[in-house]
């Protein structure tokens, strides 16, 4: 049944987008947030998402140029992420730890998985103001869905219903045994919600955290409490500590960009009442405590430590010893534990920087320095609250990734990066 109704949510998406391009692009926005897998067989033909993503391309195409001759397509917001898929493409040749042949399939399903859907979104919110609020409702209310399962969730601990059916019907299957980690304080287990890893929900809570302080004057003062509550103890409960640590950082950033003392108290007051609260929970000061931990001294390299982060920082240059400046090749992170599994020093790769390196050695590591300047410079351009939230949404990403990893977090960054954008042209009357 479940797969019925994938299949039509997708063709529901092809159909209106025929007739009304962004409400189409509204479902397949929904669907992104909301389905984790695309592997849909209809007739023979299946639809996975880069057949999806070259229809919503060209779908794209037909409605800014061939309808309307007249519209100039904008890609700017996107400038920095283009200038960077540009570069590793033509760092490739330089590069033998991957296939070629590989590299560029990987590169070219991220190019088309991170870029176009927010491509859409962004020249659709040109071309039509009002769709800026249409974009900005469907990402509440899958916030709202995504973090109102996630608490249902704690009620069946270790289980995910949906996730589950999900699996069987695509053909994948669901982690239980990593769902049902209960120790270190994990009361609940590890939550993955309406995601297929616990690891990609702790993303999605700290950017919707995030976009919903950012819309809180369009939004009823109810709605908004309710909502960043809820976001809140699900950041708490959903056993991915890295969400915690990232949103700390963010929120210390983002206090010192605003030098707002009212603001400074507000947040001291709410941390020391958190504060008081988690203390009086054993499991949950357990669990929260385990973030500050980094001297724990551990036989194995597991990351869990400042000693053993540096330790497999030391494994990536001893890896790039012989690509020291390109590194290895253009994904090769997920080549090699395809391939071998975990690596013996560096495990699963869990840090942003570790990838860099691994990935395009130093020149990548100047890459995404100038891929952050170019962000971060873009954001610029919009009033001083605006550019604090679009910096603090980039931050929250680039933090998290380097205590996590990067598992396709860009797409979710990239799309609610764009939305905002969108919201605040909108309200400076520029659309």
């Amino acid at each position: 049944m479940i797969g019925v109704l994938q299949t039509l949510w997708i063709f529901l998406v092809l159909a209106l987008m025929v007739v009304r391009f962004k409400v189409g692009l509204s479902l397949y926005l929904a669907y992104i947030i909301l389905v984790p897998y695309m592997s849909i067989s209809f007739g023979g033909i299946l639809l996975q998402w880069n057949f999806i993503n070259m229809i919503v391309l060209l779908m794209a195409i037909y409605e800014f140029k061939i309808k309307r001759t007249n519209f100039k397509i904008d890609f700017k917001p996107l400038l920095p992420f283009l200038i960077y898929f540009c570069i590793s493409l033509i760092m490739m040749p330089f590069q033998n730890g991957v296939p070629i042949g590989i590299q560029f399939d990987t590169w070219r399903m991220q190019l088309m998985k991170y870029m176009i859907l927010s491509f859409a979104l962004w020249n659709e919110m040109r071309l039509d103001a009002s769709s800026v609020k249409l974009y900005r409702n469907v990402a509440l209310i899958c916030i709202a869905i995504s973090a109102c399962y996630g608490l249902f969730l704690t009620t069946i601990v270790g289980a995910n219903p949906y996730i589950m059916l999900l699996s069987i019907t695509n053909g994948s299957e669901f982690n239980e045994n990593y769902a049902l980690a209960f120790g270190e304080g994990r009361i609940f287990g590890r939550i993955s919600s309406v995601f297929t890893h616990p690891m990609m929900f702790g993303l999605f809570l700290g950017i919707s955290l995030i976009y919903v302080f950012f819309n809180r004057k369009v939004l009823n003062k109810y709605i908004f409490i309710l909502l960043f509550l809820i976001i809140t103890i699900n950041m708490i409960v959903c056993g991915v500590r890295s969400v915690i640590a990232g949103t700390v950082i963010a929120i210390i950033l983002f206090l010192l960009q605003t030098r707002n003392f009212k603001m400074v108290l507000i947040a001291a007051i709410i941390g020391l009442v958190g504060y008081n609260i988690i203390n009086s929970i054993p499991e949950l000061s357990t669990y929260i405590g385990s973030i500050a931990d980094i001297d724990n001294q551990k036989q194995d390299v597991t990351g869990s430590s400042l000693s053993m982060r540096m330790e497999q920082l030391y494994g990536c240059f001893e890896e790039i010893d012989n690509s020291l400046l390109f590194g290895k090749g253009f994904g090769w992170t997920g080549y090699y534990t395809t391939l071998h599994g975990d690596h013996p020093i560096i495990l699963s790769f869990e840090s942003l920087i570790y990838i860099i390196l691994c990935n395009s050695g130093l020149i990548g590591v100047l890459l995404w320095a100038f891929l952050i300047f170019k962000i971060m410079r873009r954001n610029s351009i919009f009033v001083k609250e605006t550019k604090v939230l679009l910096n603090t949404l980039l931050f929250f990403y680039l933090a998290y990734s380097c205590i996590t990893g990067e598992y396709g977090y860009m797409q979710l960054y990239i799309i609610f990066y764009v939305l905002m954008q969108g919201e605040a042209l909108l309200n400076s009357n520029k659309l």
